[in-house]
């Protein structure tokens, strides 16, 4: 069982430009169990992506550990999958080859890796799209390719950092529900980062609510909403309920950043 451990796990940016340290993230404890679905919510600033970043691998922290299935997590790895906000694809290479790039860096065979890479554009709906180039395609589609990319590289964990916040707001919910499909289909763990409230809600199984900067977990609320969860779901009072109260738990952070701002 795939299981992450975040202990302790604090960070602080060291002083630049004559600027004081910038205390970034509290100590923070939080554990992922097996095909769970986390969504990680708070205010800009409040130190999401950096964590988010630390367990990735991409950054440090100052203090404490970032441990999965055991083993200490000191930097990227094949075994979690990355996805950001911005489209961070080779332009040099074709959607299918983007998609099996990280199969081609473990060395399996082309024919090989071609197979998984069509099943996965099956998947994200990109059929007809395998010899495009990125350029070729809109943000929705890139960010799919990305999505595929880092699946097929069949991660331990899936670590998405707001994936789909630049994108416009009925493409943003139809990426929404092929993420989530994939899920129930796969069970894949994941871990994904938003300062939406409905995304939050929609997609997640629990959502992490993080205070203003320096970031903690402020609160941990479960998400008891049946599967398989269609847009509809959105409406309904169970929905509305959760809505609210992440709405008062957020309000109250963004003041205190305004309060300082």
């Amino acid at each position: 069982m795939t299981v992450l451990k975040v202990e302790q796990v604090s960070r602080t940016f060291p002083a630049r430009h004559g600027n004081a340290p910038t205390r970034a993230l509290e100590p923070t404890d939080l554990t992922i169990g097996n095909n769970d679905f986390v969504t990680i919510l708070g205010p800009s600033g409040c130190g999401k992506s950096t964590l988010l970043r630390i367990v990735a691998g991409l950054d440090r922290p100052t203090s404490g550990r970032v441990t999965l299935d055991g083993r200490e997590v000191t930097g990227p790895g094949a075994d979690r999958g990355m996805v950001f906000q911005s489209y961070t694809l080779f332009p040099w290479l074709t959607v299918r080859e983007n998609i099996a790039f990280g199969l081609r860096e473990r060395g399996v065979p082309e024919g090989e890796r071609n197979k998984v890479a069509d099943a996965f554009i099956r998947r994200v709906g990109l059929s007809g799209f395998e010899n495009h180039w990125p350029k070729q395609l809109s943000g929705g589609m890139q960010q799919r390719t990305a999505i595929a990319r880092a699946l097929a590289n069949d991660p331990k964990i899936l670590l998405l950092d707001e994936p789909f916040g630049a994108l416009d707001n009925q493409t943003r919910a139809l990426m929404q529900e092929m993420l989530l499909g994939i899920w129930e289909r796969d069970q894949k763990t994941v871990l994904f980062v938003t300062h939406d409230i409905e995304e939050a809600i929609f997609l997640g199984s629990r959502v992490i609510v993080m205070s203003a900067r320096p970031g903690r977990i402020k609160a941990e609320i479960g998400v008891d909403l049946p599967h398989p969860r269609s847009y509809k779901i959105k409406t309904t009072p169970e929905f509305v309920q959760l809505k609210e109260r992440l709405v008062e738990e957020i309000r109250t952070e963004a003041l205190k950043v305004a309060e300082h701002a």
